[in-house]
């Protein structure tokens, strides 16, 4: 028994170094890094408005003396001009542009006067073949009267609506109702992401 016993035991032990020799020679290397914080800023439409009158003189409207016949500017070729420039950082589109009569007498002047508009790439005069004819200065929305719509304004850039006003000859006894009677009105303006 003795020698089975000493067998056994030889046998187990030299299991035992068999498995232990064969986990301990099972390594590797590992090695591991953490990148630099990312940051995602999101971007922003900015937009402002600038006034300027004929021959590029700051100030949209100011008209005294306004009568039947009359247009302002008087030659095609001028225009009242506001310059809608797109100051954030992502390209944008004109969404609206509408017009808003603020303030007045009784009769409002606008109720006389027809304006037209041309909506133009910076730096470009008015080309009132694509502009929107005349129309009636009412509240409303001034793009509903353009053909197509409005070029993608990238940021830094700019767009401009050029128009002009008249008050078109009608009967002169609905034109004198409107005898030192005024009108005030301002442009509102959206853009969008394009």
């Amino acid at each position: 028994m003795r020698k089975r016993t000493v067998l056994a035991l030889g046998v187990a032990t030299a299991s035992a170094a068999l498995l232990l020799s064969a986990g301990g020679t099972y390594a590797y290397f590992s090695a591991s890094a953490v990148s630099q914080p990312g940051q995602i800023t999101a971007g922003d439409l900015t937009v402002e408005v600038d006034e300027h009158g004929p021959g590029g003189a700051s100030g949209l409207v100011g008209l005294g003396g306004a009568a039947p016949g009359g247009r302002w500017p008087a030659s095609s070729t001028e225009s009242y001009t506001l310059v809608i420039s797109n100051t954030g950082s992502l390209p944008a589109l004109i969404d609206s542009i509408d017009v808003v009569v603020t303030g007045g007498t009784r009769p409002n002047l606008s109720e006389a006067l027809e304006a037209r508009y041309s909506l133009t790439a910076e730096g470009r005069g008015p080309n009132w073949s694509r502009g929107s004819g005349w129309i009636g200065l009412d509240s409303g929305p001034v793009l509903d009267h353009l053909p197509g719509r409005p070029a993608l304004v990238r940021p830094g850039g700019s767009s401009e609506l050029h128009f002009q006003l008249r008050w078109p000859d009608s009967d002169p006894e609905y034109d004198n109702r409107f005898q030192g009677a005024e009108t005030e009105f301002v442009f509102d303006v959206s853009l969008g992401q394009a």
